[in-house]
């Protein structure tokens, strides 16, 4: 002990240095039991880990056929989805009392219905089969829709009350005219097939004169548009794939394009209108004006609200 002393004595930075490491130990130790503190409650590891498999599913579901789609999602944004739980804890203490345990449990049951009719269709097998990909069941999905419900309520009580002045609103208008401009739009009908030979074959009975809005109500995959002969809603630039859109604001009222190809299969476009740019008054734009307004007085609140919560919380966010 008196030669380790000796030792110290001679090279002072020594002791700095191993209670960084003895400190480094502890931290390394408790880290991998809890994830996070949260004003007197722990986040564990498990815990995170539900989230971030949560989080991955639900990202899988919205984006899981799109081109730019990212199987790691969840794990490149761990950060993030932890500091969302933690905040979370603190936000869900301040909104116990908003719902019930059974409105809770009613409003995850219609919520779980939801999911199965209409992006499982149904098919229970596949719902499960998709969980369990994710290492989830139903119950822990029941628990995070349960505690969306308080969330839900606790953001309706704090922005309530909240109101917009006409003089608001068209300040807004005058600041930001140019995003209230319409821009140019289009409309068509289309008809989308699985294999290439299919999509070539209608194409050529279109080339003689075949009847596009039959074709569609036949041929199409897509359901819903081939009800109305492959018809679908006016749309603008960035709501479509790039080569669809590039295809339908290249073609004129009663043209009819080529085999176009998307992740959804092999589409056969024809124009029906087009709507070019043109501004538009305040009183077009009254409502919606009011309405971006009122957003930006509700963001502000409830970003004002959860800054107060965490005012004077320990939170200690342990993993990276």
């Amino acid at each position: 002990m008196s030669n380790f002393v000796g030792w110290a004595r001679t090279k002072p930075w020594v002791i700095p240095v191993i209670a960084l490491l003895v400190l480094a130990a502890i931290f390394l130790v408790i880290s991998s039991q809890v994830a996070a503190y949260v004003d007197g409650k722990l986040i564990t590891p498990s815990q995170l880990e539900q989230r971030l498999n949560i989080v991955q599913f639900s990202y899988d579901l919205q984006f899981g056929h799109t081109a730019d789609y990212q199987s790691d999602f969840a794990r490149q944004n761990k950060r993030q989805v932890l500091v969302q739980l933690a905040e979370e804890y603190l936000l869900l203490e301040a909104a116990q009392d908003l719902a019930t345990a059974e409105e809770q449990a009613e409003y995850a049951d219609q919520l779980l219905g939801w999911l199965k009719d209409h992006l499982f269709a149904g098919d229970l097998e596949s719902f499960q089969a998709k969980l369990a990909s994710h290492n989830l069941d139903e119950e822990a999905l029941r628990i995070y829709f349960g505690n969306n419900l308080l969330l839900n309520r606790l953001y309706e009580q704090v922005v309530a009350g909240i109101t917009v002045e006409e003089e608001e609103a068209k300040a807004y208008y005058e600041q930001h005219k140019s995003s209230f401009d319409q821009p140019e739009m289009v409309k068509v009908s289309h008809i989308l097939v699985a294999e290439k030979e299919k999509a070539e074959e209608l194409l050529a009975q279109l080339m003689q004169g075949a009847d596009f809005a039959l074709l569609a109500k036949k041929h199409s995959l897509d359901e819903e548009s081939a009800a109305y002969g492959g018809s679908l809603q006016w749309f603008s630039r960035g709501q479509m794939e790039p080569a669809f859109e590039e295809a339908a604001f290249a073609l004129e009222p009663g043209q009819i394009s080529p085999i176009i190809v998307t992740s959804h299969g092999y589409h056969i476009i024809r124009a029906e209108a087009k709507d070019p740019a043109k501004e538009q008054t305040y009183e077009q734009v009254a409502k919606q004006a009011r309405e971006r307004v009122l957003a930006m007085k509700q963001d502000q609140a409830w970003n004002d609200f959860r800054e107060q919560l965490q005012r004077d919380k320990l939170v200690l966010l342990l993993v990276r």
